[in-house]
């Protein structure tokens, strides 16, 4: 009977007041397992006649629990109870210069309650920032990437939600690019995040999501739109984005057209990996034909980047009083990119090298297609969400260049179908969770490349002179998998328990042909290829952690079974059966020294085996120049990892460091081989001979904000890799290793002027058993703002980049600048005035390098553009 009462929730209720007996509202009221709040397990804010209630989910069966008693105006107040339901009234000091300098300015930037951190945005936003996105960005610990992704302490964020609510199924830079800064009241970062409301207070989480508080006196309708117009060439830019929101219905269309520069290629695709465990039972995208290259360089592609863009979204969610949310999605992308480029190469083995130079100009249009339907149920005791997606993409495109004086034209095209149903279920089962999962997944892919004149002449042989070569692949995947695990307790053991399993059929129907006008060479295999792998997948695994004082110990043994069924029928050497049985633990220890230091260490062991885009063994034509084969075996790879993290933080003071060393061996049963040729034509292959990957790394990372008005990020990593290829049938190690800084300045007082810095440093280091190059890259990002007046600014920005190599007496300097004008006339309506490219408008160079391979490329830029602009608040 004592037992069955001590598992039950535990209740503290009570007032606080002051010295003069009046009742204090909004105290944050956090109830903990220790006097250093180690595991917040609940926590409540004072209403305003000082009344509170906790309600403590008592599953540690813990003898007593800290309260801890916060307010701006007073001191903390922490005090040791029973763990049992009682009332306990409080009476708060009147604080005397106990807050830091940052608490003592006008408003209130910032509040804590338990592992919430409120940001007010008008604490955060500046007179140049228009989009929400620009405020998010000045949150110390926050890096946004440039296709939108939020990462918070490094890590992605798993939800942003908008007054609470997730319309957008991870395509958030919908919203953070088209929400106007001036619409959204608080930011809220809320760690340890659980997004199903059965987790809460049971199921330990390390994710963090964010939220947008719409200001309350918005209108419903609201948004932004913007438009620029340039010449000399005719270039335009039109976006907006109209957002409705009620309580029980949310909408966000967004429609937007370019030729500017900037791809909406990642316009709303999904940012967040969703539910870890149904992404781990996605099969791994494949793309055997790599499509035409459109990677660009270092600079903002508005330099250099020749698009012609459109996209529109729309999203709609409804939900009913009882928490049953419906959500659509549709999603359409268009982008055809051109790229230009000179591309000088070097190739080292022993003593020789091959020299390649390219002149290349390459197209890729792309039409993507998206569509989803999700009804999600969210309450205390149930969750469930179904999740139906449709999508199909068309990408066509060509390659034309010069390769060592020979003149080669590509031609590739693909067409992708695929849909997918997934399905997660949590309830409770004596107050533990069980959650469940399936996932259906089905696609289709056809693949060609043409390549003209034929290459690869000497692997053919054919009987009569071709004209081209040609590629084809028809691809086929069914995908079915679930999951299930329970979370339970032994004594002050928490434990998961989890079972995996997968089942899934991929085939390839490929055909490689030199072909002319009036013959083509009669596939047979390895040069045909009708092949089917079937693959079973079984993972249990049993979790567990507990903590002793301020040590919190973790350990996942994990046993594995997979079974592949391999058939050709162009090939009986490529048929067989394996089965394989894998046993991979992990431990983890971590120590929290306070509030502020924590330090983790752990080991993990992982083994894998090759996947189907590693599996099949009919040749393949990957692009104009490579040819290549897989080995006609299984790979198994095992890889031993340690990890060490050392992590401070102080939300107050704007102070976050963290450091990050890893170490790993990675075994693998076959050493890839590669040979070029004088054209610049490589075959690759694998041969059966063991290889050791072995390396580690170490992460620096500090943020810093001073005064409100300077935000700085800095990091510096180290990274050393040992390697073995075969290269030109010559065995080589190869050793990586590079160090690299980066600085982000941010400073700006909102008054006259405003300076954004980034720097970018790396030094690398390639070793090729005699051979050594190294290889330094510098990169300066400037932008210099002046506040003429409250409603003018003037921009001034530059990009530079220094490049060298060890073993060429050149210097690679570029220096790109442009300027804009800007005038705001009303809180709603910004215009401006740009000139984009002012001076160098021929070619931008930059290099790298890495193992035996080093290069320098040109890149073709825009010509000089000046563009007049707006951006209006709906």
């Amino acid at each position: 009977m004592p037992v069955f009462c001590f598992s039950q929730n535990v209740q503290i209720k009570g007032v606080v007041k002051d010295s003069l007996n009046n009742t204090i509202p909004f105290v944050s009221i956090i109830a903990s397992n220790s006097q250093n709040e180690e595991q917040i397990l609940a926590y409540s804010t004072s209403k305003e006649n000082g009344s509170y209630v906790l309600i403590v989910k008592n599953n540690t069966n813990l003898d007593s629990i800290w309260l801890t008693y916060r307010h701006m105006q007073y001191e903390t107040l922490k005090i040791q109870k029973n763990a049992s339901s009682q009332n306990v009234d409080v009476v708060l000091k009147v604080a005397v210069n106990k807050l830091d300098d940052i608490i003592l300015h006008a408003k209130k930037k910032i509040e804590i309650k338990g592992d919430t951190i409120t940001y007010n945005v008008a604490g955060l936003k500046k007179e140049k920032d228009y989009s929400i996105e620009e405020v998010i960005d000045r949150i110390p610990g926050v890096t946004i990437s440039d296709d939108g992704q939020i990462r918070y302490k490094e890590r992605p964020i798993s939800h942003l939600y908008i007054n609470g609510v997730d319309l957008l199924e991870g395509k958030y830079n919908i919203a953070t690019r088209g929400i106007p800064a001036s619409a959204v009241e608080d930011i809220d970062i809320m760690q340890k995040h659980n997004h199903a409301r059965i987790d809460i207070g049971k199921t330990e989480s390390d994710n963090v999501a964010f939220n947008l508080k719409i200001k309350e006196d918005h209108s419903l309708v609201f948004g932004s739109s913007k438009g620029d117009l340039g010449v000399p060439l005719l270039t335009g830019n039109a976006e907006i984005t109209p957002i409705y929101l009620k309580e029980k219905l949310q909408d966000i269309a967004s429609f937007k057209i370019n030729n500017i520069g900037k791809s909406l290629k990642d316009n709303g695709r999904s940012l967040t990996s969703g539910n870890r465990n149904l992404a781990a039972l996605k099969l791994p995208e494949i793309n055997i034909i790599n499509e035409p290259d459109m990677n660009g360089t270092v600079i903002s592609n508005k330099y250099w980047l020749d698009n012609e863009s459109y996209a529109i979204t729309n999203d709609a969610l409804y939900k009913t009083k009882n928490d049953v949310i419906f959500k659509t999605g549709i999603n359409h992308n268009y982008n055809f990119n051109q790229i230009e480029r000179n591309d000088n190469s070097a190739y080292y083995f022993d003593n020789d090298s091959t020299i390649v130079n390219r002149n290349i100009k390459n197209q890729l249009l792309e039409r993507k297609y998206d569509a989803g339907v999700v009804a999600e149920i969210n309450r205390d005791d149930f969750y469930l969400k179904n999740k139906t997606m449709f999508n199909a993409v068309n990408s066509d495109g060509n390659s034309s260049l010069l390769q060592n004086q020979e003149a080669i034209d590509a031609s590739y095209l693909s067409d992708k179908i695929s849909f997918s149903n997934s399905l997660e279920l949590k309830t409770s089962i004596s107050d533990k969770i069980l959650n469940s999962g399936l996932l259906i997944s089905y696609e289709e892919q056809k693949e060609e490349l043409k390549v003209l004149p034929a290459q690869f002449e000497s692997v053919f042989n054919p009987s009569f002179t071709p004209d081209f070569t040609k590629q084809l692949n028809d691809i086929n995947r069914l995908n079915i998998g679930a999951f299930s695990s329970y979370n339970f307790d032994i004594k002050k053991t928490k434990l998961e328990l989890k079972q995996t399993i997968n089942w899934s059929s991929e085939s390839l129907l490929s055909s490689l042909t030199q072909n002319n006008s009036a013959n083509s060479s009669i596939p047979v295999f390895p040069f045909s290829a009708d092949y089917t792998l079937n693959s079973f997948q079984t993972v249990s695994s049993l979790s567990s952690s507990w903590q002793w004082k301020r040590f919190t110990f973790r350990l996942n043994p994990q046993v594995t079974f997979i079974n592949l069924n391999q058939k050709n029928r162009t090939s009986e050497l490529n048929s067989n059966s394996n089965n394989y049985f894998f046993f991979e633990p992990s431990v983890n220890a971590s120590y929290k020294f306070n509030q502020n230091w924590n330090s983790s260490l752990g080991y993990n062991r992982t083994r894998n085996t090759s996947t189907f885009n590693q599996l099949f063994t009919g040749l393949q034509l990957r692009d104009f120049t490579s040819l290549s084969r897989n080995p006609n075996a299984v790979n198994v790879r095992r890889e031993d990892a340690l990890n060490h993290f050392l992590t401070y933080k102080s939300i107050l003071k704007g102070v976050i460091i963290s450091n990050n060393f890893r170490w790993f061996k990675n075994k693998s049963d076959f050493t890839i081989s590669s040979s070029i040729d004088d054209n610049g034509l490589i075959t690759t292959d694998a041969v059966k001979q063991p290889n050791i990957l072995e390396g580690w790394s170490n992460r620096l990372s500090f943020t810093k904000s001073f005064f409100r008005i300077i935000k700085t990020d800095l990091s510096y990593s180290y990274r050393n890799f040992k390697s073995e290829q075969f290269f030109n049938d010559i065995p080589q190690e190869n050793i990586n290793r590079s160090h690299s800084g980066n600085l982000e300045l941010t400073l700006d007082n909102n008054t006259w002027y405003g300076i954004s810095y980034q720097g970018i440093i790396n030094y690398g280091l390639s070793q090729i058993n005699d051979f050594e190059t190294s290889n330094t890259f510098i990169k300066h990002k400037v932008e210099v703002d002046f506040y003429l007046s409250s409603k003018t600014r003037w921009n001034l920005g530059t990009e530079s980049v220094i490049s060298t190599f060890s073993n060429d007496q050149n210097v690679n300097r570029n220096t790109l600048f442009n300027t804009s004008f800007y005038y705001k006339p009303s809180k709603k309506l910004f215009l401006r005035a740009s000139l984009i490219n002012i001076f160098n408008e021929d070619f931008f160079t930059t290099s790298s390098s890495n193992a035996n391979f080093i290069n320098q490329s040109q890149f073709s830029l825009r010509p000089r553009q000046l563009t007049i602009g707006f951006n209006y608040t709906l």
